[in-house]
């Protein structure tokens, strides 16, 4: 009977938080940085598309200098409004963004 216990704990302790689950909620503002550095790099729609994505997550973002560099317009819409800001915010991450 023990090692059915310690067989359940161990399964119990792999159904944590899945990686899409960190991608749609995560304070810190690294999966902005991630859509920032595609964006920042490519000036085509791909571009265009991973910015608008960086700026949902890092208006929700708990960093400050992320969640400072962008704006929500009256639509609701979110825009990076200072990338100069928002590149050196995820800098400070750890992210490398030349």
């Amino acid at each position: 009977m023990p090692v059915l216990a310690v067989l359940a704990l161990g399964l119990s302790a792999c159904g944590g938080p899945s990686i899409e689950d960190f991608r749609q909620d995560d304070p810190d503002g690294n999966t902005a940085c991630i859509h920032f550095v595609s964006g920042y790099t490519d000036d085509g729609a791909a571009g265009r598309t991973n910015l608008v994505k960086a700026a949902v997550h890092g208006s929700r973002s708990t960093t400050d200098a992320i969640r400072n560099a962008v704006s929500t317009d009256e639509a609701g819409t979110h825009n990076i409004i200072d990338k100069e800001a928002f590149k050196k915010a995820c800098n400070a991450q750890g992210m490398t963004i030349k």
